[in-house]
């Protein structure tokens, strides 16, 4: 069966609605630090309790991606909402650090695989000639729960009565994924077709093995930590610099993320787009540069536009480019991995960000985000001569 030609299918749609919620029960977690400080519990740990939700997704996701595709994955979608659901209303029972411990560890599982499954089963409803502007609306619902949720949250949580009510509503609206997986349902020939595809480890070393895959990979895991030192130093470095709001920052990079792909998505697909990425990592070095050198608060604000114009362009154009160029039974597996490139950045970036702070200074730091940003500029040359090839 050939792909559909229209984008806006009810199983696109119906994902992408999946997706929103998905990330939506990710950004309720804004205020669970301060929700640790009421526990019994050493802040000592608070990091560990934090980072367990996306450490278990980091080592997991490899190997639990190959056994997840198109056939399979509205099954297991359903299998995770179930476990996240439960995970969520888990924390009502987590009063200390190994209880805690353990429902972050198992829904940071339950999440993971939701995350799989939902990438693997809207790859068969993208279409090739689209990929462009798809993926710029896939990005754009992954942004919305962080611009809608944070700050409605305070009064959620006065209004419920606490962190835990809100919890327990989020597990309530994720009942709302089991009517739109409904949407998601392909044609019998083409579930006929797709059932049984599981990658073995043959097909997994062989797809690493394609030099155009690997390098997307290495653009991807290179990009992210170079991004990741902004998210998470920025407003240190703008305090120091006498900038009185540097959330200001985010808000307007936010705001150009989606705004480049909503306006601007369909035109994804009509350049080249390992042009389009070069470009685009060349202009976020030379705003990493400036980020270095910033002086007063319009050149610093100006430079969340600029940056946010160029994130807002990169980012779903190297998922487009990844689609394009897997083959189908593999596209779900590489649009995980790419997942993988992300969760590493944000380890990496603020692993040796924090080493650089410790020993230079921010400027030195953002020097460092900018020289990998050129590296990873660099890499797209070797990507067109293996394209070429």
């Amino acid at each position: 069966m050939s792909h559909p030609e229209k984008l806006f299918t009810k199983g696109f749609i119906a994902l992408n609605g999946i997706s929103f919620l998905t990330f939506c029960n990710m950004v309720v977690f804004f205020q669970f630090y301060l929700y640790l400080h009421t526990l019994p519990i050493s802040a000592e740990v608070y990091g560990l309790l934090i980072a367990i939700f996306s450490v278990t997704g980091l080592l997991l996701r490899p190997l639990i991606s190959p056994f997840l595709h198109s056939g399979n994955a509205r099954r297991w979608m359903l299998i995770s909402t179930a476990g996240v659901m439960i995970s969520l209303l888990g924390y009502n029972l987590a009063r200390d650090f190994w209880s805690m411990l353990l429902i972050r560890a198992i829904h940071g599982i339950a999440y993971m695989v939701l995350g799989v499954a939902i990438y693997a089963r809207m790859m068969g409803f993208i279409p090739p000639s689209k990929s462009g502007q798809a993926f710029g609306l896939v990005t754009v619902i992954t942004l919305l729960p962080l611009a809608l949720i944070p700050p409605i949250l305070d009064t959620l949580t006065n209004r419920l009565g606490g962190f835990i009510p809100v919890l327990n509503l989020a597990a309530l609206v994720m009942v709302l994924i089991f009517p739109l997986s409904l949407m998601t349902k392909t044609s019998e020939g083409l579930a006929q077709k797709e059932r049984g595809r599981h990658i073995s480890g043959h097909d997994f070393i062989q797809n690493l093995k394609d030099h155009r895959i690997s390098l997307l990979l290495l653009i991807m895991l290179l990009l992210y930590s170079s991004f990741t030192p902004v998210f998470f130093f920025l407003e240190g470095y703008a305090k120091k610099m006498g900038i009185p709001n540097p959330g200001l920052f985010f808000t307007l990079s936010t705001m150009s993320e989606i705004g480049v792909r909503l306006f601007a998505g369909s035109l994804f697909d009509r350049v080249n787009k390992i042009h389009l990425i070069s470009g685009s990592l060349t202009a976020i070095g030379i705003g990493y540069l400036a980020l270095a050198h910033f002086s007063g608060h319009l050149m610093f604000y100006a430079l969340g536009v600029f940056l946010g114009l160029g994130w807002g362009v990169v980012m779903p154009i190297l998922n487009a480019l990844m689609f394009d160029i897997s083959p189908p039974h593999l596209k779900g597996l590489n649009m995980n991995l790419g997942v993988q490139m992300f969760q590493g950045g944000f380890f990496l970036g603020p692993f040796i960000g924090g080493f650089i702070l410790i020993h230079w200074d921010f400027k030195a730091l953002y020097y460092f985000c900018s020289m990998i940003t050129f590296g990873s500029a660099a890499l797209t040359f070797f990507l067109m001569a293996r394209s070429r090839s």
